[in-house]
């Protein structure tokens, strides 16, 4: 079997863009290549796209597509994967994070996803069902063509309303593609359940996984010496991206600051971008930085550190953190209308609070910390649930079946299956 990989980086989001799934094919014996718009690790069988003079026409392209407030449909650098010797001898393809950044033209996947042989492709958020957004939060226009934009700002920004055009090019694209879907979660299979663009395309449901020996719980005396954080203290974790408009980190400031004083003494923040503004924070509690981006070891340790995390994302098709949360033995305290209720199993994994009440976060966050039987309740099946359905082994695994599966079809009839074939649904619930 010969798999070729297609995302936008090769580092970032390396727990969740497919790179542990090629190295876990080579480590297994078989062929796998995994191509990047953006190379940051060199290994033998990560490629760079694109010549030096190909690189600087995406550039160009991709200034026009801003100007034209188009998305993923003039840039040029996809046209190198195409081409690829490892591309024509590949047995199956996986895309991942093609919009992450614009090097690939959506106009090319009909010609890779042309039925030849099997062409996955991983779902990390809604925006193949949108007209420009990553989330379109309340706004239903996604369902019937969108068309005037309440929210051009949102994430993928742009400047002018084009977003039925940028729809229904999407729409005539996937109608043209034969290509099966991959979600992590169930808010993300019922998206694809219910957008008009993905009607009829196969998709399966298979969470991202962990490793469970890297995140794991620790004794918390000894992962707080580490950080400086006192034997006896009152921590909370929390994803700090306060330039991130989905990750809801205003709603954890304003729940922290209407604690009682000394509920909490210490708070661990989680910054992915790097030197984020903790001034505020600091005036009110002892506060732990830790770059998320750098260190994965840092993060579990600062996960077992704390008593409780939070991630009050307003919009999240997943959600990572809380599964590695969990895993370390800390319940995760979320909001309602994403992914995450379901991911964590609450109320029996975590704590869910309505999304954008900052007042019920706080209280959640006493609760919690007041209550010891709920605490360590939440902790046993948390730690439960991330062995049982988010392993890293089973993520490799339920793949590996579907590529045979894809491949034995297309074997058999020529073509890759089009039915179903969810492989989460035979997941034992726990």
């Amino acid at each position: 079997m010969r798999v070729a990989f297609l995302s936008g980086y090769d580092a970032a989001g390396q727990r969740f863009n497919g790179l542990v799934l090629h190295r876990a094919l080579l480590a297994a014996g078989y062929k796998s290549d995994y191509a990047v718009a953006e190379r940051s690790l060199s290994e033998p069988h990560i490629h760079q796209l694109g010549s030096r003079w190909l690189r600087q026409a995406n550039r160009v392209t991709v200034k026009l597509e801003q100007k034209l407030s188009r998305q993923s449909d003039l840039a040029v650098l996809g046209t190198a994967f195409l081409n690829a010797p490892y591309v024509r001898r590949a047995d199956l393809i996986h895309l991942q994070l093609l919009h992450a950044k614009s090097f690939f033209s959506l106009r090319h996947l009909p010609q890779l996803a042309n039925g030849r042989r099997p062409v996955l492709w991983t779902l990390h958020d809604p925006w193949i069902t949108t007209g420009h957004c990553v989330h379109p939060f309340d706004c239903n226009r996604w369902q019937t063509g969108c068309g005037h934009c309440p929210d051009l700002s949102l994430p993928l920004a742009i400047t002018r309303d084009r977003t039925a055009a940028n729809w229904a090019l999407k729409k005539r694209i996937m109608a043209r593609s034969r290509v099966h879907l991959i979600v992590a979660s169930r808010w993300m299979e019922e998206r694809v359940a219910e957008s008009p663009l993905l009607v009829g395309l196969p998709c399966s449901l298979i969470p991202f996984g962990i490793d469970t020996t890297l995140f794991r719980p620790q004794p918390k005396p000894q992962a707080r010496a580490s950080l400086g954080i006192p034997a006896d203290a009152r921590a909370v974790a929390v994803r700090w991206a306060p330039h991130n408009i989905f990750k809801g980190t205003q709603f954890a400031d304003a729940a922290l600051a209407s604690l009682p004083a000394g509920m909490v003494t210490d708070v661990i923040c989680f910054d992915s971008a790097g030197g984020s503004d903790v001034a505020a924070l600091r005036q009110r509690f002892r506060v732990t930085t830790i770059n998320s981006h750098l260190d994965q070891q840092a993060i579990a340790t600062g996960l077992a550190a704390a008593d409780l995390f939070l991630m009050p994302s307003t919009a999240e098709s997943f959600g990572m953190m809380a599964i590695e949360a969990m895993a370390c033995g800390t319940p995760p305290v979320v909001f309602t209308g994403t992914a995450l209720p379901d991911v964590i199993d609450a109320p029996r994994g975590g704590i869910a609070v309505p999304a954008g009440d900052a007042a019920e976060l706080s209280r959640a966050i006493v609760g919690m910390l007041t209550n010891d039987s709920l605490r360590d309740s939440c902790r046993q099946h948390g730690l439960q649930l991330a062995r049982s359905r988010y392993d890293k082994q089973r993520y490799i695994d339920e793949h590996l079946l579907l590529y045979k599966h894809l491949l034995d079809a297309t074997r058999h009839s020529g073509s890759p299956s089009r039915q179903n074939r969810p492989a989460a649904d035979s997941m034992p619930t726990p």
